[in-house]
Order: C-alpha cells, then structure tokens, then sequence
C-alpha cells in the first residue's frame, strides 16, 4: 500500500497562497487553505483540495482546529498575518503540525525586532541607536528620551513583531512624537496582533539591501547572497532586483558572514532574510530579520535556480533539501555562491500614486497577464475577483530575468506595458516609468528615491497628443461601442451626427476580447503612427470606460454619465475617498482649519488621513469609529464659521 500523500495547510491567501500551492502541489501534497467570508472570490479557494473558512486570518486558535481536523502534517503561514508570531508557531507544533518556519524560541529571538537587535549586538553584527519598547513604556517624556538614547531626530517609530514597512512612521520633530508613537501601535495592533513598538535612528537615504538565508535548526546554515529594495513607498517595497547594484563579491561575503552568525546564533529552521540599511562607503547596518519567506523571493529563486517553497517544506519535514549547498556552522567558512545573470520584481498593487498611494479596493473588471519569454507571473487574483478593503494591496508580482540589470529591466517594463487591470486602480504604469528611469538604470537610487522623485515618475507617459485624441468628446463612446462589437465607426459621418465637425479617427473592434483599434489621420496626426491599440472595459454601470494604451490606463466619462454633481472644496462637503473602516472621526462642533485632519480610515492594511478642504465647524458627522464606509460615501461637512 502507498502512504498517504502529505497533508499541508495554507494559512494565508492571495498570490502567497497560490505561490505555496503550486510548489506543494509539485511534491505531490494535498493542499487545503484557510479563508474568510471577505474572500469567497479568491482563486485559491477553487483551486485547493479543501478550504476552511476562519473568522480572520489572525484567528489562530481556529486555524490550528482547522489544521488537526483535517490532519495536516505540515502548515504554512506565507508571509503577514500570523507567520512571525512565535506563539502560533508553538500552538502549531504543540497541535503536532510541523511548522513551516523557524521554531518557536528562534523566532522569539530574531522575528520580534527588539529581541533581534539584542541578538545582532551579541553576535557582532552593527546595528543603530534604539530606545526599546520597555523603556518607551516607562518614559513619561519619550522625546527628551529618544534624545538621552542617543537616537535623536529624525528617528522611526517601528513595529516590534512587524514586518513589510508596516507599523513605522519617521518623526523628524520632538513634537510629532507622540501621535506617531500611537499610530503606528495602531497599525501594529492591526497588521500583527501586537501593538509594541520601539524607536531606532532614522537614515533619510540608505539602500536597502537583503540577504536570503536558510538554517538547519540545529545550528547551522547558508546564505544565498543578496537582493535590493530600495524603491519604495511609505517604507514599503515596490521593487527589487537580485544581484544588488555594484555589490562586490567581497562586500556579498560580509554581509553574507554576519547574517549567517545571526542565523547560527539562534539555531534557525528554514527560510528567512536578514536586512541591512547600505550607505554609500560601503558601511551597512543590521536593521531586521524576517523570520519568514520574503514577497521579493522570486529574485532569488530566478538568479540561483532555486525553490525556495519546496526547500522550506523539505526542511519543515526535517531533510535538507539535496539543491542547496551543504550548511555550515562557522560563518566564516560559507562559500558564497555566484549569481547567473539578474532578475527584477515588481509589486502590481491597488492603490493610485497620483493620488498620494491611497488604496482602491473595488473588483477586477478585465484582468490580462503578459505572458512572454523571461517574465513569470505570481499572483493572487484573476479576472473578476474581488480586491476587498480589509486586506494588503498586493494583486501580482511580476518577475523578469536577463543577462543584465539593463536588460532585466527592460524586459519587464515591455511586459508591464502589455499588463491590463480595470476596475481597480494600479501602480503598473508608475514601475514602468521607474524602470525605465536613468537613475536606476544608473543605480542612483536610495529608500527614500520614489518619494523624492513621485512627481516625476506618477506623470502620465502618454504623449499629450495622445491623450487629447482620447478625451475627445464622442471617442470614449465609439471604443466603448467597439470594445462590445456593437460597432464599428465609418469615419468623420458618425462624429458628425453626435455635433462634431472635425475628422475623428475610425474606431473598430480588435482581435482580442475588448481591444478596440483607432485609425486615420487624427491617429497620426497625434503621433501615434498608422493605428493606436486599446484596451477597454466599461465601469460603474457604463458611466466610465477604462482605457489601457502602452500600459498606460484612463477612466473617460461616457455620454450616458450625463453631468457630475459638482462636489468641490468650496462646498465643504467631506466623502470617504477609498472603501475601509474609519479609525477616527472628529466629533460635530470641532473647530477645523484648512488641511486638518479631520477622520482617518484604514484601507488595505494603511491609514489614510481625510484632510478639512477649507477651515470651519464640522457638521452632519456621518459615520464614527468602527464603521465601515463606501468609496464616496460622505463623513462630515466643514460650515464656515459665522
């Protein structure tokens, strides 16, 4: 009789769920997920052998019942949610579950970021100034403390069991201190379950680079040298590519040598990543360890040849996996592989970068992958499925390879132009402007490089030209008619029955589902060449159509829209600006000036501080703390005072 295939629990979602599913799959495991009532539209769910629907994904009391009912031998926790809590970690392998990641005791040591720095100074690995949770605790004036601790301003106030870039806000004034101290506890609090936070110096323009380590559990390891992630938003990765750039082989080892000891020192099982903050001379310091597989880790994966999926599971199973080198037990003594060619990442997330990153949770009304030579695709989503509010933004990753960084760069900013997404908005067209940016092709880039430079890079990349062509009155309607195969233009005659005068260009549907063509002399008269492709899809009831050109995408009012109800500054009027929860609201009578906040949501794991259009009283509250609102929906007015 054959042994039953293993049993694996998945006890996260989205792209990571899939990501999991696919290499446990390729092992011949049976795979069942964990889900919630919010997610009933993901992909995931279809595809595994079993899903258990949990009240959240933070719930690990249900999700280990869930794990022993169905008798699995191993569970996975991706990455977020419950996968760097030390104490769900111990209920799993308490339950008889093996756990894939660290144990319990080394991820108390390393994954809480507190108890880490501690284990980097003992282990010789440099580290910043800092002013722990305890002491913060204890301190009725943090400020004058952050200053007696030597950190001093600007500083950053950090989740101590998080992870991701959240749960940290930069102070740069004594003052902001304690409202940053109780926002980013808040975000703690919802991200992981933990609300403690410490306070570490803040270095306005490092590079962040990472080192990709693997442990036996018994005290040995290796590393698989580094990848980057210094373009970022909110001190959150958007992109990241492996090699790092201009790291050399000498500076690999080093880095690589002191993230083995911490790997060493803690006796740690399976996947993680120890992060460092690079300056300019070369001098890095320790900054985390995340005690879990990392988003960035098909960089990896693509330059070494490596799963690293499979090889956590194998080492949760309590083999080391025959792909990787052997572990060592003296730092010093690991032989750094070499690197074959480059690889970049890109996070395709919801969230709009011409409107300060705000979320934009909705539902995927078309959604087209590229599929090319040297691209993979990781995602979470596909056509149809919802994005809901309550979760991360992260819909797809994509990942290209090439022999350089140039060439890696390109590749995957020619298959981000052939992305299309409607129904949400995204940041796909912001990644190709950053790839195709001279300063990260001149590897001039630093954390702080996207925000510095988001005036520039968010900026349409269609030609002005072009972009009039499709704001034309009458155009939006004729691709949208073609995009359904209900017609096909003849030429300036049917622009004229709608009141025009002016050639306008032949629109008629395309090859493909919702591709429409525009043809004639306006196309070229835009610079378009003979012939502009498109992709369109009509929104909020075929009031809007959402138009994708060179990965480029505008929402155009239709003519059956009829006229906007004008809600501007002057009105005072206040409506939710992203679907979410609202965190705070201030209360009717609250006197306001222009640019206050007044109400702050919670969206896709971010808050989103609403901002008073205009100075005044604030009247007609409607909404308070807890309740979840509709994009739209209306909070408050500001009424100018008497």
């Amino acid at each position: 009789m054959h042994p039953a295939p293993p049993r694996l629990l998945i006890a996260n979602r989205g792209e990571i769920a899939r990501r999991v599913l696919r290499s446990a799959r390729a092992r011949g495991c049976r795979v069942a997920v964990v889900s919630t009532a919010a997610d009933r539209g993901a992909p995931v769910r279809d595809e595994a052998d079993r899903v258990f629907e949990v009240p959240g994904f933070l719930d690990g009391d249900a999700i280990v019942a869930a794990a022993t009912g169905w008798d699995a031998g191993l569970l996975h926790p991706g990455y977020g949610f419950l996968s760097e809590s030390a104490s769900f970690a111990a209920a799993v392998e308490a339950a008889g579950i093996a756990f894939v990641g660290p144990t319990a005791e080394s991820m108390r040591r390393l994954g809480d970021k507190e108890a880490a720095r501690r284990t980097a100074v003992a282990a010789g690995v440099p580290v910043l100034p800092s002013l722990g949770v305890d002491a913060l605790a204890s301190e009725p004036d943090p400020a004058a403390a952050v200053e007696r601790a030597g950190v001093g301003f600007p500083c950053a106030v950090k989740a101590a069991a998080g992870g991701g870039g959240i749960g940290i806000r930069v102070v740069r004034r004594p003052g902001a201190l304690a409202e940053a101290l109780s926002v980013a506890a808040s975000e703690a609090r919802g991200a992981f379950g933990d609300d403690r936070v410490y306070v570490e110096r803040w270095l306005d323009r490092p590079r962040h680079v990472e080192i990709q380590v693997l442990g036996d559990g018994r005290g040995a390891g290796i590393h698989l040298g580094e990848r980057e992630c210094s373009v970022q938003r909110r001190r959150q990765k958007l992109l990241e590519w492996a090699p790092g750039f201009g790291i050399s082989a000498d500076l690999r080892a080093r880095m690589g040598e002191a993230a083995l000891r911490l790997v060493i020192a803690s006796r740690y099982r399976g996947a993680g990543t120890v992060e460092f903050l690079l300056e300019p001379d070369g001098t890095f310091h320790f900054l985390e360890v995340n005690t879990r597989l990392q988003v960035e880790h098909p960089v990896t994966e693509e330059i070494y040849g490596v799963d690293l999926v499979d090889a956590q599971l194998e080492i949760a199973s309590g083999v080391w996996p025959a792909a990787l080198p052997a572990p060592v037990s003296r730092a010093e003594s690991f032989e750094p592989l070499s690197p074959r060619g480059t690889a970049f990442e890109a996070r395709i997330v919801a969230e709009s970068p011409r409107n300060g990153f705000a979320p934009s949770p909705g539902r995927l009304r078309r959604y087209r992958e590229p599929e090319a030579e040297g691209v993979r695709v990781d995602s979470g989503v596909v056509e149809g499925s919802p994005v809901p509010p309550g979760f991360d933004s992260l819909l797809a990753k994509v990942i290209a390879s090439g022999e350089s960084h140039a060439a890696a760069a390109a590749r995957l900013a020619s298959a981000l132009e052939g992305t299309v997404i409607h129904g949400v908005e995204t940041n796909a067209s912001l990644m190709v402007s950053v790839l195709r940016h001279p300063d990260l092709l001149g590897e001039r880039v630093h954390a702080g490089w996207l925000e510095e430079r988001i005036g520039e890079v968010a900026a349409s990349r269609l030609p002005p030209d072009v972009m009039a062509l499709l704001e034309r009155e009458g155009v939006a309607d004729a691709v949208a008619a073609a995009a359904a195969r209900r017609r096909t233009t003849a030429g300036a005659d049917v622009f004229r029955s709608l009141g025009q005068a002016e050639e306008l260009p032949r629109v008629e549907p395309g090859r493909r589902e919702g591709e429409v063509t525009l043809s004639g002399s306006p196309v070229r008269d835009a610079g378009a060449g003979e012939m502009l492709r498109v992709t369109a899809t009509p929104l909020a009831g075929g009031r809007e159509l959402a138009v994708t050109v060179a990965g480029e995408t505008l929402v155009l009012p239709l003519a059956a829209e009829g006229g906007k109800v004008a809600r501007g500054q002057d009105s005072g009027e206040v409506r939710a600006p992203l679907a979410g929860q609202v965190i705070r609201i201030l209360d009717a009578g609250s006197s306001v000036g222009e640019g206050d906040v007044v109400a702050v949501i919670e969206s896709m794991k971010m808050h989103w501080e609403i901002r008073a259009p205009v100075g005044g009283i604030l009247a007609d509250i409607g909404a308070k703390a807890g309740d979840a609102v509709a994009a739209g929906a209306p909070l408050l007015k500001v009424s100018h005072p008497p």
